[in-house]
């Protein structure tokens, strides 16, 4: 299994924090990171619009490419909290489906996230922010460079690349600000915004971010 973590230039503490909560508790694992700003031209030439929030939003399907369509990869943003192994993911790996998700049905509470950025609403919304990939799957061939870059947000956000969508629990991708708290969450996701930001530090949970954060400043 590979990781690909969203990378922000704008927050990189972000990517840090979500791959050491990942390190401390998988051991063996290939961390990435998957951004606008790292890739080459020739793979990314796609102009970012007003809609894309993140360094990210696009690109990470990109992910079975990146991966030459062999194996698994899984693709998650760079504001999720790790509490468990996440080799726990393939429990839920189904080999005739082209990729596994957290099958969110939700409407966002907030107008607004980070940094005031607008909260978008569409079908299937955050269902692409953890993503396990069966990268040798038919489906997962039809994320080319080209196709990445050039089709709409929607068509790779909502999956209408793909009939064959497999499901991991909501517990592996717990959004933080819009779910009500329960025991024994997997990955605990700050869809609203890291408490980096001073707007975001009063979510319920915030504390456990900021103590991971402490924690990784005090292993460098």
């Amino acid at each position: 299994m590979k990781i690909y973590i969203g990378f922000d230039v704008s927050k990189p503490e972000c990517f840090d924090v979500c791959k050491f909560s990942i390190q401390k508790r998988t051991n063996e694992i290939s961390i990435n990171k998957i951004g606008n700003s790292i890739l080459s031209n020739d793979i990314w030439y796609r102009k970012r619009n007003d809609l894309e929030t993140t360094d990210f939003s696009i690109c990470r399907f990109l992910v079975p490419y990146l991966s030459n369509y062999d194996g698994i990869s899984v693709f998650m943003d760079d504001d999720f909290l790790w509490q468990c192994d996440v080799k726990e993911l393939m429990n839920y790996y189904d080999d005739t489906k082209s990729v596994m998700v957290c099958k969110h049905d939700y409407v966002p509470k907030h107008t607004k996230k980070w940094s005031n950025n607008k909260q978008t609403k569409y079908n299937r919304k955050n269902w692409s922010s953890l993503m396990m990939f069966n990268n040798m799957h038919q489906d997962c061939k039809k994320l080319d460079v080209k196709a990445v870059n050039e089709q709409e947000g929607l068509w790779l956000h909502q999956f209408e690349w793909t009939d064959s969508v497999g499901i991991i629990p909501l517990s592996y991708n717990f959004l933080v600000d819009e779910y009500e708290p329960y025991e024994n969450i997997k990955a605990l996701h700050f869809t609203n915004g890291c408490p980096i930001f001073d707007e975001c530090k009063t979510q319920e949970l915030a504390d456990k971010w900021i103590n991971e954060k402490r924690n990784f400043e005090n292993c460098r």
